[in-house]
């Protein structure tokens, strides 16, 4: 409606601008036939029979009645002197000195006591030495009369036009630009939001119905690429996924030979409470049961170690809820200790009293610690120790998570490129070179960051934040 209400502004202004110059130039038009009939006149007098006689005479009865046979009701024609001795019958009706010239035609436009203007000529004419001219005076009420009427039709004409303009820019403007405009608007919304649907029906040959074609096009085309980027994002966490299963089951792999005798010694310990309630015949009820209770202590600890190993090898989709940080650090120490005691390594937690809730994927933030305290286990020499501590940042906004090792460290291009994908410093064999860059992204879909600190022959210490979370919303 804007768009049309300048439309009819724009119309009326020129409507306007029009009617003016034509009124303007129809008053001239019809002042310049009067001044155009005061020269006829001039001209029909000087070329009247015994006109320059009259002059040459001198009578003044003579010249009064030669002139006036010309003058009519809208002509006042009479023969004057430029001498200041004439008689005031003769004396021009304007000041000798307002006439411009004594030797052409001059015209004067004047105002009246009457408040009416008129237009007096005067044709100089010599006689007998004396100056003299003809003097034509006509009142221009008529044409005053017939300018004001002009511009009252105009006035009339403009109001007609401007409710014609305002009908018709209202009708056609509304249907034709208004309608249109406001369904291209309600899709670019609908566009902002995400909807590409290609639903804008705007019928017309004109520009506005190329631009909604274009527009339904523009959104076939964006529908057609929300599609493929949908289906490469399904593709690329799919590959994560896999990737991610990977990586954990190559872990599994390495904890397998630590777990071995984790699972020995309880099998052992079955083995040879079985063995001797199978041999010894006088064993008394009492001891039977005791070597039950061993057996049933043993088979359910062998029982937890493989639920581990298994919960952590198990494939997942990202299932995040607010738990407490310290039991996915506790429960992969757990796991990865055994790896670290074939070498002597000690692995030395300190963790917070109270609980440390952030929102996680349980399964993926343990692969995260896993594969931190494991690279810390590689980079050690057997013997060392490697820390481990949660505490909460200044702010109390995040959780920090520092993994320390004393190992030989890292240089700067090293560090550059750690976390790339298929970068390893380890042997061939030895390494995927995808765990850090798999910690990496699950930090990132997280809302969190991993900093890495490390210097050649200082050790390196990897650093996670991750956002705190409300302790209610723990499931």
């Amino acid at each position: 409606m804007k768009l049309a209400g300048k439309f009819i502004l724009i119309f009326i202004l020129a409507v306007v601008a029009v009617t003016a110059v034509s009124s303007h130039f129809t008053s001239k038009q019809f002042f310049a036939s009067v001044e155009e009939r005061h020269e006829e006149m001039t001209d029909l007098m000087t070329h009247q029979a015994g006109f320059h006689e009259a002059i040459d005479s001198g009578d003044p009865i003579h010249i009064r009645q030669v002139v006036q046979t010309v003058s009519d009701e809208l002509m006042q024609v009479r023969w004057v002197w430029f001498e200041q001795t004439t008689s005031r019958e003769f004396r021009p009706a304007l000041d000798q000195a307002s006439i411009v010239s004594e030797r052409g035609t001059t015209s004067s436009l004047v105002g009246m006591a009457n408040g009416e203007r008129a237009l007096f000529t005067y044709y100089p004419v010599e006689s007998k030495g004396r100056n003299g001219a003809i003097e034509i005076a006509s009142s221009l009420e008529p044409v005053d009369a017939q300018s004001k009427q002009t511009w009252l039709t105009a006035l009339l004409l403009i109001g007609v036009m401007g409710l014609f303009s305002i009908g018709v820019v209202m009708t056609a403007g509304v249907r034709w630009i208004a309608q249109p405009l406001s369904a291209l608007t309600r899709k670019m919304e609908r566009v902002g939001h995400g909807d590409f649907s290609s639903d804008l029906e705007i019928h017309s040959n004109d520009e506005l119905g190329q631009l909604a074609s274009a527009v339904n096009q523009m959104c076939e085309q964006l529908q057609e690429q929300k599609c493929k980027i949908e289906n490469e994002t399904n593709q690329r966490l799919l590959a994560m996924e896999q990737l991610r299963h990977a990586d954990r089951l190559k872990t599994v792999g390495q904890l397998a030979a630590g777990f071995a005798h984790e699972v020995g010694t309880p099998l052992n310990v079955v083995t040879g409470r079985a063995s001797m309630i199978l041999t010894d015949h006088d064993m008394s009820p009492e001891k039977v049961q005791e070597n039950a209770r061993a057996i049933k202590s043993e088979s359910e600890r062998i029982s937890a170690i493989i639920k581990k190993l298994l919960d952590f090898a198990r494939r997942g989709g990202s299932q995040q809820a607010v738990g407490d940080l310290r039991q996915v650090v506790h429960r992969a120490v757990d796991l990865i200790r055994p790896l670290a005691a074939k070498r002597s390594i000690g692995i030395k937690t300190t963790m917070p009293d109270k609980g440390a809730f952030c929102e996680v994927d349980f399964n993926q933030m343990q692969q995260v610690v896993m594969n931190l305290i494991d690279n810390a286990v590689d980079a050690s020499v057997d013997g060392d120790q490697i820390d481990i501590s949660l505490t909460p940042d200044i702010d109390q906004q995040s959780w920090v998570l520092d993994f320390t090792d004393h190992g030989e460290g890292m240089d700067l291009e090293t560090q550059a490129k750690v976390f790339e994908p298929f970068f390893t410093t380890k042997g061939v064999g030895s390494g995927t070179g995808l765990g850090l860059s798999i910690v990496h992204g699950i930090i990132d879909e997280h809302g969190g960051k991993i900093e890495l600190k490390s210097a050649v022959g200082q050790g390196s210490q990897f650093r996670i934040s991750l956002p705190v979370a409300d302790a209610g919303d723990a499931g």
